[in-house]
């Protein structure tokens, strides 16, 4: 009887451990943002793709009043590091979030960047994940943006970009 238990415990565990970007995206986005009562009536793409490096998980949003445009953008980068035995592993980065505030006037995007946990007390105290807002005019802002752009043609290339059709 203990022996089927292990395998299954073991089995459990590699499984886990090789999972590319497990951690799902995070439900709560800045305070700035529309709230999720009315994300929920956007048309919401999701989806993840891996490169020789990365995993990069996503999820965009459409508001139906502009249904041409993302107006969010969502998403976070794991890299692939050699982890026990010369298995790949994934590290989740932080996640990020790209909201065009005033769709229609030439200002810059905002862009955030999650905040990791400071100490052992904050991940079971904090209830929302920490957001910063990352400057328009620093490499990291630039380097967001155009990780995004990947994605959006990556989703234009799959067919999976535009309004529904129906």
């Amino acid at each position: 009887m203990a022996r089927p238990v292990v395998a299954l415990v073991a089995l459990l565990a590699l499984s886990c451990a090789t999972t590319p970007g497990s951690r799902p995206l995070s439900k709560a986005l800045p305070l700035l943002l529309p709230t999720g009562a009315d994300r929920a009536r956007w048309e919401r793409i999701e989806g993840d793709y891996d490169t020789t490096t990365e995993h990069v998980r996503y999820a965009l949003f459409v508001d139906p009043a502009l249904p041409l445009l993302y107006r969010i953008t969502q998403f976070r980068v794991s890299r692939r590091v050699a982890g026990p035995g010369g298995n790949a592993r994934f590290e989740d980065g932080p996640e990020t979030v790209i909201w065009n505030e005033t769709p229609g006037r030439r200002t810059p995007l905002r862009c955030f960047a999650e905040e990791p946990h400071r100490g052992w007390w904050t991940r079971f105290w904090a209830s929302r994940t920490a957001w910063r807002d990352v400057p328009p005019t620093t490499v990291e802002f630039r380097n967001q943006m155009l990780r995004a752009i990947e994605i959006y043609f990556r989703v234009d290339a799959e067919g999976r970009s535009g309004p529904p059709v129906g």
